[in-house]
C-alpha cells in the first residue's frame, strides 16, 4: 500500500530512468490528490478494482485520513476473501457477515463498535462504486429494517451538557492558564505557554470555528501583520472550512484582547526557540515573501528546493488550503536577517 505525495518524489531527487522534465510532464498529465492510496501487487502493478476506487475517492475530494482508513479496511476485506477463494464480485452475504465477525471478535486486533461502523461505511461505498461500474449487481447483503449497511445501526448523536460561564472560566484560567482557583499562580502547572492556551480557548469558543479552521488560522487573517492591531476581526474562511464552503467568522473584542499577552510575552520566545527547526525545514515550507497591506493576500514560494524551480504562489488568504497552512507558513523576520523565520500560524507547533 502506497499513498500519493508528489512532494516526496521531488525531495528524493533523481529518479532512475526519468528526468525532471519527464517527471513534471507525467505529473501534469496524471494528477492525483495528495494522500490518494495506491495498492500494488508483488510485481508492482495496480490491484483492481481497488486502485480505481481509491482514485475516484481522491478525485472526489475525500479527506486523506478518510481515504487511508477506507483503504486499509478494503485491503483487509480483500485478504479475507482471498483466503476463502473469493473476490469482491463473488462474495456472498455470508462472506461479508463472517468478515464482520472476524473483525469484531476473532482477528488478532479486534475493533469496537464505532471502529466497525467506519469499516462498514467503507465496505458499503466500495460496493456502491462496483455497482456503478457494473461489476456487481449491488451490495451482497440484505438490508435490515434499521439500516442498509453492515453497521450496528446505533445512533451516535452528541449529547452535550453545556458549561456555565463560571465553569468555562475555571477551565480556561485554571486548566489551561496555570492559575489556582484563587487566581494565584500555580507553581505545579506542567503546561506550556499559558497565555497562548487561554487565547486559544477564547478564540475557539467565541468564533465557533471548527478544529481545521481554527488550527490553520494565520496571523495576517486576524490583521496582526505588525501594524496597528485591530480591535475586532472578520475572517473569511473558504479552503479550510468544512466542505470548503465559504463563510465568515467574527472575532470579538474579548478574543482579540487575550491575544495581546501572548504576542507580547510568549510569541517572541517561541519564535526564537523555533529558529533551528524552521531554518532546517525552510526548503519544505511556504515562505511568505510579501503581504498585502490588508493582510488578505500572501505571496511566497512553496516547494523551494524540492522541485527544480520553486513553486511561486499568490494566494488570497481564505483560499490557502489546510495542507499549505499546516506547512507552518513562514516569512523572514526582517530584510536584514532573511535566514531568521517567523511562523505565521498563530497557534502552530512552532508559534
Amino acid at each position: 500500500m502506497f499513498f500519493a505525495d508528489q512532494r516526496r518524489v521531488w525531495k528524493v531527487g533523481a529518479v532512475a530512468g526519468r528526468s525532471y522534465a519527464e517527471l513534471s510532464e507525467l505529473f501534469a498529465q496524471r494528477r492525483l490528490p495528495r494522500g490518494t492510496p495506491i495498492l500494488l501487487d508483488d510485481r508492482m502493478r495496480p490491484v483492481e478494482p481497488l486502485t480505481s476506487w481509491f482514485r475516484a475517492m481522491g478525485l472526489a475530494g475525500r479527506d486523506a485520513k478518510t481515504m487511508r482508513a477506507y483503504a486499509y479496511t478494503a485491503l483487509m476485506l480483500l485478504n479475507f476473501l482471498t483466503t476463502r477463494g473469493r473476490d469482491f464480485a463473488s462474495a456472498s452475504e455470508a462472506d461479508l457477515l463472517e468478515f464482520r465477525l472476524w473483525r469484531r471478535e476473532q482477528a488478532k486486533e479486534t475493533v469496537g463498535q464505532a471502529a466497525w461502523d467506519r469499516d462498514a461505511a467503507a465496505v458499503g461505498q466500495l460496493y456502491d462504486f462496483l455497482a456503478q461500474r457494473g461489476q456487481v449487481l449491488g451490495r451482497p447483503w440484505r438490508p435490515t429494517g434499521r439500516t442498509a449497511s453492515l453497521d450496528s445501526g446505533i445512533s451516535r448523536d452528541l449529547r452535550v451538557r453545556h458549561m456555565e460561564l463560571e465553569q468555562y472560566l475555571f477551565c480556561r484560567d485554571v486548566g489551561f492558564g496555570g492559575l489556582r482557583p484563587d487566581a494565584g499562580l500555580d507553581g505545579t502547572f506542567r503546561g506550556w505557554w499559558p497565555h497562548r492556551n487561554r487565547a486559544a480557548c477564547e478564540l475557539a469558543l467565541m468564533t465557533g470555528m471548527r478544529l481545521q479552521e481554527w488550527s490553520t488560522l494565520l496571523l495576517p487573517e486576524l490583521g496582526l501583520t505588525g501594524g496597528p492591531k485591530p480591535v475586532t476581526a472578520d475572517v473569511d474562511l473558504a479552503a479550510c472550512a468544512k466542505y470548503q464552503r465559504p463563510r465568515s467568522a467574527y472575532v470579538p473584542l474579548g478574543a482579540m484582547a487575550l491575544m495581546d499577552p501572548y504576542l507580547l510575552l510568549e510569541r517572541p520566545r517561541i519564535v526564537a526557540k523555533a529558529q533551528r527547526a524552521l531554518r532546517r525545514r525552510s526548503r519544505e515550507l511556504f515562505v511568505i515573501q510579501r503581504l498585502d497591506a490588508d493582510g488578505a493576500r500572501v505571496r511566497g514560494v512553496l516547494d523551494a528546493g524540492l522541485k527544480p524551480v520553486g513553486d511561486r504562489r499568490t494566494s488570497h488568504a481564505p483560499t490557502v488550503t489546510p495542507f499549505v497552512a499546516q506547512l507552518s507558513s513562514v516569512r523572514p523576520l526582517s530584510r536584514e536577517t532573511p535566514k531568521d523565520l517567523e511562523n505565521q500560524g498563530w497557534c502552530g507547533r512552532v508559534g
